[in-house]
């Protein structure tokens, strides 16, 4: 809703406050490189993708879960309306997780290597990824193959929305 902010540094320092009353809910250092943040349902619980493997904490900066299936994961974001956590990262590997059940949904390879690039659709759970070869494609949990795939740049694409 706007009145949370998470931030997380390079190396390793996470915050968590509720910057209109000032206050600090949580602030710890995880001691290794973070590489994207996001809240999942509500500013109770957020994912960290850190160096190796994806972390959920609560909202005093307590593990909660490790997700040892997402690996160097680049970029992550959470689908509200299908309760879905969607990361990519450096195998190029689209996944797909249900937060309520903590079951993979689908996990889809890009075969276009490296990914630094990913945009969400929060009505329809479509995935914009762009690649470093100029690339957007999008991507549905329920295809295994690229409902769009275009060229739209000759240098890498360094980011997209909706």
């Amino acid at each position: 809703n706007g009145r949370h902010l998470l931030l997380g540094g390079k190396l390793g320092h996470l915050a968590l406050c509720d910057w209109q009353a000032g206050k600090l809910h949580s602030e710890i250092h995880v001691k290794e490189t973070i590489r994207d943040v996001s809240f999942l349902h509500n500013e109770t619980m957020y994912a960290v993708a850190q160096k190796k493997y994806v972390y959920i904490y609560d909202q005093q900066g307590i593990e909660i879960h490790c997700l040892r299936n997402h690996i160097e994961v680049n970029k992550l974001s959470f689908l509200p309306y299908h309760f879905l956590l969607a990361t990519i990262g450096n195998a190029g590997v689209l996944r797909f997780q249900d937060t309520s059940t903590g079951k993979i949904v689908s996990e889809m390879r890009t075969r276009l290597g490296r990914c630094d690039c990913l945009g969400l659709n929060p009505y329809n759970a479509v995935s914009l990824l762009g690649h470093s070869n100029g690339t957007v494609t999008m991507w549905s949990p329920s295809t295994g193959q690229p409902l769009v795939k275009m060229l739209c740049h000759r240098g890498p694409v360094q980011s997209v929305a909706v």
